[in-house]
């Protein structure tokens, strides 16, 4: 037998070091939705895979493994979002880590970004697998917007694991949630002015929060959020009545919600406080 000078593919089960398949290769059954269930393994699979090896890999990869990716491809390549999704997100642990990469909309052709992407995560091929799926923004709008069942799968179950300016993002949506309320009071709209009141306060403490090191979870009670800014060595900055009105706020922006107490809609007084409050703690904050 000669001598195999066939370089080993980098990424276990492609053969000739084959790119990571693009977006326009598999519109059809990935964006549109057919196939979503099986991930998107069940493409790449049909793709010169090797039969044996992701049976042969004995050892889960974490969350801790996909932040370890996702910080490799912030550091090299300045993403505008790294997601993971599937088994890793859900529970903390999986088979493989499935990445929706989100790029900026450059004059790189989609292939030329899958195999930089590609040749950026050839450190990790020898621990883990690694599913990532590279999007540019404009085309993740544009499937975005026409109902893709499989990003809406990504945004239900999936886990943000880098958002580029993300402390920025939460500031000026924090400013513009004020703003929001300020102006729905001004027009008598008071249940709005409640709502973007809390909104505001809300945004505001997750910014100063993910700034000092919190990895974002979900929660909504500005007591709940109080508490954690506490842990970090943020001061209180509302008083306790003042966190149970805003809080009533958010769990009444339904009509008749299961648990409320029947105080019927907000009043221009209540308005007022909630949009004074906000406008306190958004001072406070930025």
């Amino acid at each position: 037998m000669g001598t195999n000078t066939h370089e080993p593919s980098a990424h276990p089960g492609y053969e000739n070091d084959s790119p990571i398949p693009p977006l326009e290769t598999c519109p059809r059954m990935i964006l549109s939705g057919k196939g979503v269930r099986g991930d998107l393994r069940d493409f790449w699979n049909k793709r010169n895979r090797s039969p044996t090896i992701w049976d042969r890999r004995e050892s889960m990869v974490t969350v801790e493994d996909a932040k370890k990716v996702a910080q490799h491809l912030v550091k090299t390549m300045d993403p505008v979002c790294v997601i993971v999704f599937g088994s890793v997100a859900k529970t903390g642990k999986g088979e493989d880590i499935d990445l929706l990469i989100v790029t900026e909309d450059k004059e790189k052709d989609l292939k030329t970004i899958d195999s930089e992407v590609h040749k950026l995560l050839k450190p990790f091929y020898g621990d883990f697998a690694i599913d990532p799926f590279v999007v540019p923004r404009l085309v993740l709008r544009k499937h975005f917007l026409q109902g893709s069942p499989f990003l809406r799968l990504v945004q239900r179950e999936g886990r943000c694991l880098y958002m580029k300016d993300s402390i920025d993002q939460w500031f000026r949506q924090a400013r513009e949630d004020m703003a929001m309320a300020e102006c729905l009071f001004n027009n008598k709209y008071y249940r709005g002015a409640c709502y973007h009141s809390q909104q505001a306060i809300e945004k505001g403490m997750k910014g100063v929060l993910i700034k000092k090191g919190w990895e974002l979870e979900k929660a909504h009670s500005i007591r709940l959020l109080t508490s954690i800014a506490q842990r970090y060595g943020i001061s209180s900055v509302m008083q306790e009545e003042d966190m149970d009105f805003i809080d009533s706020i958010y769990r009444g922006r339904y009509p008749a919600e299961e648990g409320l107490l029947p105080i019927g809609e907000p009043t221009m007084e209540d308005a007022m406080r909630a949009v004074k409050i906000a406008s306190d703690v958004i001072r406070k904050l930025l």
